[in-house]
């Protein structure tokens, strides 16, 4: 970066924080795979989901688990995909268990000069 007042170039670390934005942009600010069998960044393993028999489109189902025990729309059958919805959300990882993912990730800043 570029002080103007002091007429000098130094140094600046930075950290994204927060920010509000829709689902693929989370993916590209976080490096997280928004695609495929296990998009959801709170299900992982278990994320609900479903192939179409006539593409290769994947569709994510199971999305009423996040709701109350008894909420109306858990029963519905025909608004969704013919099934009522049983399971219960999954319960998201503590602090311990994240730090065990990501504790070996190599970090390297800066652009990638190709091979």
């Amino acid at each position: 970066m570029f002080d103007a007042f002091k007429n000098e170039s130094f140094r600046l670390h930075a950290m994204l924080f927060c920010t509000i934005n829709d689902f693929l942009a989370y993916g590209n600010l976080s490096g997280y795979s928004v695609k495929g069998h296990r998009a959801c960044p709170i299900c992982e393993d278990k994320t609900s989901y479903e192939q179409l028999k006539h593409g290769r489109k994947i569709v994510y189902l199971g999305h009423r688990r996040f709701l109350k025990k008894y909420h109306m729309y858990c029963r519905l059958k025909k608004a969704f995909n013919g099934y009522q919805e049983h399971d219960i959300c999954p319960t998201p990882l503590s602090g311990v268990e994240i730090y065990e993912k990501i504790k070996n990730v190599n970090v390297t800043s800066g652009k990638m000069k190709k091979k």
